[in-house]
């Protein structure tokens, strides 16, 4: 009896298809891979590794597509957790950056009000100097 997991191509390739679309375009070689230096999300675990499809026969066709079936939900787990970690770290990297420039900018406002303040007095100083110099 030919089994074929014949709901596989409806199914999944369409699973599939939207697995790649929320990890977004790139090769299935490049899916996985991290640069020299890149960032990993934390608690993610190891990647799944994508498994190779046997089409010797009916067998092994079936058994590659229950691979490929399990594949495809732990690339779905892997890929959501990836997205929640990242969207987690952005998260704190922009509020520590946000944080750095008020720093900066309340740092700036205060030089601006010293050196205004400053001027302010000389002009102060200088009209009295004028006045006293101008009334001999």
């Amino acid at each position: 009896m030919m089994d074929m997991r014949g709901g596989f191509l409806a199914r999944g390739f369409m699973a599939l298809c939207g697995v790649a679309a929320l990890v977004g375009p790139m090769s299935p070689a490049a899916a996985w891979a991290q640069p020299a230096g890149g960032w990993t999300p934390k608690g993610c675990g190891a990647a799944p590794v994508a498994p190779k499809v046997d089409s010797g026969d009916v067998s092994r066709f079936n058994a590659s597509v229950d691979r490929v079936n399990a594949y495809e939900k732990a690339a779905r787990t892997y890929a959501t957790c990836v997205a929640a970690a990242s969207t987690k770290e952005q998260a704190a990297i922009s509020a520590d950056a946000s944080a750095r420039m008020h720093r900066v900018h309340e740092s700036a406002a205060q030089v601006q009000k010293q050196v205004s303040d400053q001027f302010a007095r000389l002009s102060a100083e200088m009209k009295k100097g004028h006045d006293h110099l101008a009334a001999r």
